[in-house]
């Protein structure tokens, strides 16, 4: 059974709509947009320059259309910089990040819009007019279907596009210029439809990955997890010790681990039944990680009815003061259910090492398994720290001599 964590599902299910989802997603929505936006960017200064050429308006208004086509071109070279820069921005600082991206693209749309109300109103260019509305038409659907997935972009785009053109056109009053401003009033609605079912669609894999990377977290956490005490197993103990051995190593710190085995386990299974003993192993553990006070320590379940503690930058007087605080935990952790009731007790082996290049983390491991036994032989119900056997004595004995120095 996965163990249900209350905030990992409310992540995806925050994904159902677009006002409120976790920072991440929004991250990745703006660079999604802008990676979309990339390759439209030169599209119009290359339109323009088509576009003049229409009722040979480029040579009698060269200095007009040479001057917007630079700047055009210029507005897309500053995005395509913008765009490249865009996640370094947004470590930064991403609410500014995000509305310095949106505010570029608002307004160069607005300045092509507007391009297009001038065109539109002006009297010796009626072919243009009607290539240049064409053009901007196609530029606002491809553009509102790109900004979709923004939750500002999709209202706000079409308005700058199209929106100059109403105005100046609403005033004149003449049948065509109506058309054009119904028309384009229709147009926009029918956009937001559209970008309104492009975003619904980006969105629902936006929830339906975060759903699969959560499945997948859980799987993980659940192979590294023993499913009866809720403390990570044995693989997850490895993998922690691993890593706290590295860091060790490499900041000079002691690392200590603590080997923990239920005294007299085997008689309380075989007098109360393996139900009741496993409710001791879940009480035991409970009890042990109620101790630690530091994020990085940890319990693991080794095996069977043994524990062991990993203590990151823990000398060995704070490992042999933390392991007799565990004792007396245990030592107080009583155990009932129905008529079956046990007072628990334990032995603590302890080991400590500063890690160098030429040690291995296990061997840290089984010198607190060494400390163990020490302290099962003992009687048990103690905590005990490694000590190296003593080497025995095999100096030989001298001879005895006489008086004279003479060997006897």
């Amino acid at each position: 059974m996965v163990p249900h964590n209350p905030h990992t599902s409310d992540d995806a299910d925050a994904l159902l709509t677009r006002t409120h989802v976790p920072l991440s997603y929004q991250k990745q929505c703006v660079l999604d947009a802008a990676h979309r936006m990339r390759n439209g960017l030169l599209l119009y200064p290359a339109v323009w320059a088509v576009l003049m050429q229409a009722d040979s308006y480029f040579s009698r208004h060269t200095s007009f259309a040479v001057v917007h086509g630079v700047a055009l071109l210029l507005a897309s070279v500053i995005r395509l910089f913008h765009h490249r820069g865009l996640k370094r921005a947004m470590e930064q600082d991403f609410h500014r990040a995000q509305r310095v991206f949106r505010a570029l693209s608002l307004m160069y749309n607005a300045y092509w819009g507007t391009l297009c109300a001038i065109i539109l109103i002006a009297p010796d260019a009626p072919t243009l007019r009607w290539l240049m509305l064409m053009c901007t038409v196609g530029i606002t659907a491809g553009g509102t279907v790109i900004v979709a997935i923004d939750s500002v972009l999709p209202l706000l785009y079409p308005l700058c596009t199209l929106g100059p053109s109403v105005l100046v056109l609403l005033p004149r009053g003449e049948a065509a210029d109506l058309a054009v401003a119904g028309l384009s009033a229709i147009f926009f609605a029918y956009s937001l439809g559209i970008s309104r079912m492009v975003g619904r669609e980006y969105w629902a894999r936006q929830r339906s990955q975060a759903m699969l990377e959560q499945r997948a977290r859980e799987l993980e956490t659940l192979s590294r997890t023993d499913a009866l005490t809720r403390v990570p197993n044995r693989l997850g103990f490895q993998e922690s010790l691993s890593v706290a051995w590295r860091d060790a190593r490499r900041r000079q710190e002691p690392l200590s681990v603590a080997m923990v085995d239920l005294d007299y386990f085997k008689h309380i299974n075989d007098s109360h039944g393996h139900p009741f003993g496993d409710l001791c192993l879940q009480a035991a553990a409970q009890g042990l990680r109620n101790t630690l006070r530091r994020p990085n320590d940890m319990v693991a379940r080794y095996g069977g009815e043994e524990f062991v503690v990993l203590m990151p930058n823990t000398g060995h007087e704070g490992a042999m003061q933390l392991a007799q605080a565990m004792l007396e935990q245990i030592k107080q952790t009583y155990v009932m259910q129905d008529e079956h009731a046990a007072m628990l007790s334990c032995s603590i082996g302890v080991a400590t090492w500063q890690p160098g290049f030429d040690e291995t983390a296990q061997g840290l491991v089984q010198q607190a398994d060494a400390a163990l036994y020490q302290a099962k032989r003992n009687g048990r119900g103690q905590v005990r720290a490694f000590l190296p056997p003593e080497p025995e004595d095999t100096t030989e004995a001298p001879e005895p001599h006489n008086e004279l120095g003479v060997a006897a």
